[in-house]
């Protein structure tokens, strides 16, 4: 291990409410393949483990950056309180939603890696080697494969953008003339979906979350566009809020309404009523309402006039303060 990632390992350790442990398996495949990393929690101890010795250092130090992006509450979250009653269907939305969510944050930690010295032209290969490996080239038509291709080059964008960024830029060339012949549609979708979001200054949490919820609705508008299923992560994804102090000292109907959602609450399994953002039209929580009908005018009358800093502690849901 390197002893820069020794040096984030430190520092994940100074923000978890434990410990955090690391480990390389044996394989080595060629293939720089970030979402083979698997956490586990045991206690208090939270094991981050890569399967792959090919530029593990790399997939740890990304690994880590998160945590600590995550735990030092400047990377909005996302959550899943919502569910279709169908597991196949709700694993899917949620590993979809993940993959998004990763995009944006992708944008912070991949710059992070580069400026260390992490990204390099080999570097670049093996994660090239690993999308190739990843996607079937693409057919004239739209096929069943768009949307993974999409939710893969959404990451490859911002792996290009970061090595234009840092220096690698004729490297970085040669991988988007392929990207571009072998996944045509796909391909020029995520480059535009990604521009934005490598413009926008994510040192700021409120743009961070902008620039997810924006990704979120722009996959459905591009999914929309040839025809597939969108996937409504603006709906079914809670994601963290983040509000200024006379926000959350306000009551709720200044920022949210209250829908009645098609899905059931996770936990609860009863008719789920989602509270969405009025000017983003992001989930960002979910009540459950009395079962007696007759108590429901009242318990939406209060919920509207209590503050949002309140309702947020009631339902221990975390956002994080507009600086």
């Amino acid at each position: 291990m390197d002893q820069k990632i020794k040096v984030l390992l430190e520092q994940a350790n100074q923000v978890y409410p434990g410990t955090v442990m690391t480990r390389v398996g044996q394989d080595h495949d060629g293939q720089l393949r970030v979402d083979r990393v698997q956490q586990s929690a045991l206690a208090d101890r939270l094991l981050i483990e890569v399967p792959d010795q090919t530029e593990a250092d790399f997939v740890l130090g990304n690994e880590l950056l998160k945590l600590i992006l995550s735990l030092n509450g400047i990377v909005p979250q996302i959550y899943f309180a919502l569910t279709f009653n169908d597991e196949k269907l709700d694993q899917q939305l949620i590993a979809i939603a993940s993959r998004l969510h990763k995009v944006v944050l992708h944008a912070i930690t991949y710059d992070q890696l580069a400026k260390q010295g992490f990204l390099t032209a080999e570097t670049a290969q093996a994660y090239f080697a690993g999308v190739q490996d990843e996607l079937t080239v693409e057919n004239a038509k739209v096929d069943g494969e768009h949307l993974w291709r999409l939710l893969t080059l959404l990451d490859a964008q911002v792996f290009l953008a970061t090595m234009v960024k840092n220096d690698l830029g004729e490297t970085a060339q040669k991988w988007s003339d392929q990207l571009a012949q072998d996944y045509p549609q796909a391909n020029a979708v995520a480059v535009k979906l990604v521009e934005p979001i490598m413009v926008a200054d994510l040192k700021d949490s409120r743009q961070i979350r902008q620039q997810i919820v924006r990704l979120f609705t722009a996959v459905d508008e591009s999914l929309a566009a040839v025809e597939l299923p969108t996937v409504n992560a603006n709906q079914y994804v809670t994601l963290t809020p983040v509000l200024s102090q006379r926000q959350l000292d306000g009551p709720v109907t200044n920022v949210y309404e209250i829908f009645h959602s098609e899905m059931t609450d996770f936990q609860t399994k009863e008719k789920a009523y989602v509270g969405i953002g009025k000017q983003d039209q992001q989930n960002t929580f979910v009540v459950t309402p009395p079962e007696n009908e007759a108590d429901r005018p009242k318990f939406f009358t209060e919920l509207y006039q209590t503050s949002v800093k309140d309702l947020l502690t009631q339902l221990k849901l975390p956002y994080i303060l507009r600086q």
